[in-house]
């Protein structure tokens, strides 16, 4: 999940390189560093582990140190082999000094390797995978005194998805950047006498006008004067170029007021502007001319629908895949895409797969979406990022309209994105003149949705702190929902993890007595969502068993109902009685339950603990 950013330039490329490092600290932020060629053709490395904020703390090292370089390499670490030190955080030197790497990616064949260089003599300081890098890099190049050889000697020799950025003493001003068998590859763009290269084209956006995407086994070469894409035979390749869509506040987003010393309480509060803007343009304006994105045939002529995605966009899925069949009465799935990268799709010129992943830069759903595709199915990604690899490798793609969510736990994208389900379904209908009641209703009661948004957020802050304490204090705390309201107690019980670091567990409402309830007492909390079409007798049964049990219990329902009151600790009432709608609205109290918990609990919800925003490895 770690963030590479590299730059070479007539001029001081240190602060450039640290703006990249900023857009890319959502890849990770356990710690970060840069590697800085000095005049005398020396590396000067500056570290910063002892924060959850290290590019911040990273920048006044650099003003301190008054370093000026000329190229220079940043990386951004999440980490997945040693704990967070200074000893593991990139850049990484080789046994000689020679080489300085950064690394995004995990080398599977570790244990190989390291006894490979113990063999040659090498001393391994660090707990990382990435150090072995740097040092195969300096052992090839002594060997047959040829960086570029060395370079696609050790790529061979990596197993794993990896992407590394290096600099050598003996090529000054030069960065070299490769990666293998990976899903995304690197970035690379250049303007005026500047050439950079990048994990992703977010962070390239300020910088270049057109970028573009390397494949494994490429090797870039950046200097001051040149970028070159070669491959192994030495021979140049041709990647296309992608014009990037920038990400201004003026095509993007409204901008909302909010006081607030934390992002993720500010995105909670845009999610009615997100959304109004998404029904403005998706259902509003002429419904049969809403996704010229999207090839009609292929959709039309799909026989069956397939929504892919991992951890909130997974969820997102879920209820996607329930929208289709129940409104639309298409046959539909979901899978995780970890599992769909791998599988055969039956039929597959018969399918279409929309796949979720906001940031576009998932390594799991890049990989579901190109095996999609070789396959033969026509696919469609949802996504927030334009200039995305998701985007890129897709047949078509949807903008959420939501602009850059900052904050690791998801918000406003997650519920973008299921109100981009209902979007498509009522596309759809109109195209096969489906305009029933049901469908009429719908975009009807979508109208209103910003406002109804304003009133579950407007809920007196003194609710939400009161009841966020009942979970804040629990040791276990379970989730229980059923039909479309099921994917949405998923997304609460991981909000609840995420953020607040509490075990949280999601369960169809009916199978919690089948093994959970073994589990309720004084010390847990129950949170049950009852929407609208649920059988409200059923649900208030289940609440009386919870109850007898002596566990708390918090309820988000569609109406009041004196027994749901009755039975609840507390009981949130989302007045709207439609039953698509109603998931929309209903987690949003669980996102801002979960963020008063973390404060309960002296957290920083903006950046969880052990997580990243993006997970860029397998």
């Amino acid at each position: 999940m770690c963030g590479i950013f590299g730059c070479v330039g007539e001029k001081d490329v240190s602060n450039l390189i640290i703006k990249g490092l900023k857009r890319l600290e959502y890849r990770g932020y356990d710690s970060a560093g840069l590697c800085l060629e000095t005049d005398d053709r020396n590396f000067e490395i500056l570290k910063s582990s002892n924060s959850n904020y290290p590019v911040d703390v990273l920048t006044k090292s650099l003003e301190k140190s008054k370093i000026s370089s000329n190229a220079g390499i940043g990386h951004t670490r999440w980490a997945t082999h040693g704990p967070i030190n200074n000893i593991n955080t990139h850049p990484h030197f080789s046994y000689s000094k020679n080489i300085s790497i950064v690394h995004n990616g995990i080398v599977e064949n570790y244990d190989f390797l390291s006894k490979f260089l113990i063999r040659k003599g090498v001393e391994i300081y660090s707990q990382t995978d990435s150090e072995l890098i740097a040092h195969l890099v300096d052992l090839m190049l002594c060997s047959n005194g040829n960086l570029k050889s060395a370079i696609f000697s050790v790529s061979n020799m990596l197993e794993g998805n990896n992407t590394v950025a290096l600099m050598s003493k003996e090529i000054p001003k030069t960065i070299f950047g490769f990666t293998t068998n990976s899903s995304g590859g690197l970035v690379v763009g250049e303007k005026d006498n500047y050439r950079f290269l990048s994990s992703d084209s977010y962070a390239l956006e300020n910088f270049c006008d057109s970028v573009s995407f390397t494949s494994k086994d490429d090797l870039v070469i950046i200097s001051n004067n040149t970028l070159k894409i070669i491959d192994q035979n030495n021979l140049p390749t041709s990647p296309k170029n992608i014009n990037l869509i920038k990400d201004t506040k003026d095509n993007n987003h409204e901008i909302k007021d909010l006081q607030t010393n934390f992002i993720i309480e500010k995105e909670i509060s845009e999610q009615d502007i997100a959304l109004k803007k998404l029904i403005t343009k998706r259902i509003l304006d002429k419904p049969q001319e809403a996704f010229p994105e999207i090839n009609r045939h292929r959709l039309l002529s799909s026989r069956k629908i397939i929504f892919t995605g991992m951890g909130s966009s997974y969820h997102a899925a879920q209820y996607g895949s329930l929208l289709f069949e129940d409104l639309l009465e298409i046959d539909s799935k979901v899978e995780f895409s970890s599992e769909l990268k791998n599988k055969k799709i039956i039929s597959p010129d018969q399918t279409t797969v929309f796949a979720i992943t906001q940031s576009g830069e998932t390594a799991d759903t890049i990989e579901a979406i190109r095996n999609a595709k070789q396959q033969g199915a026509y696919v469609v990604s949802i996504v927030e990022e334009s200039n995305s690899k998701a985007a890129i490798n897709s047949d078509s793609y949807l903008l959420l309209e939501t602009g850059k969510e900052i904050s690791v736990a998801a918000t406003k994208t997650f519920s973008s994105t299921l109100l981009m389900c209902n979007s498509i379904c009522i596309y759809i209908a109109s195209l096969l003149d489906k305009n029933n009641q049901l469908i009429t209703k719908l975009k009807e009661d979508f109208m209103n949705v910003d406002s109804n948004i304003q009133k579950v957020l407007d809920c007196c802050d003194y609710d939400y702190l009161k009841v966020s304490k009942f979970i804040s204090d629990s040791e276990k705390v379970f989730f229980i929902g059923k039909n479309l309201s099921f994917p949405i107690v998923n997304e609460g019980s991981l909000k609840i993890q995420e953020i607040s670091k509490i075990n949280s567990n999601s369960f169809i409402e009916g199978e919690l007595k089948h093994g959970p309830n073994a589990l309720l007492d004084k010390n847990s909390t129950v949170i049950s969502i009852i929407g609208p079409d649920e059988n409200i007798k059923k649900s208030i049964s289940s609440l009386r068993e919870i109850a007898s049990r002596n566990a708390n219990i918090i309820t988000i329902s569609f109406v009041e109902n004196s027994e749901i009151q009755e039975l609840s600790n507390y009981n949130f009432v989302i007045e709207n009685n439609n039953k698509y709608i109603f998931p929309i609205l209903s987690v949003i109290p669980l996102q801002k339950l979960a963020f008063m918990s973390a404060l309960n609990l002296g957290l920083d919800p903006d950046r969880p603990q052990n997580l990243a925003k993006t997970v860029t490895v397998e």
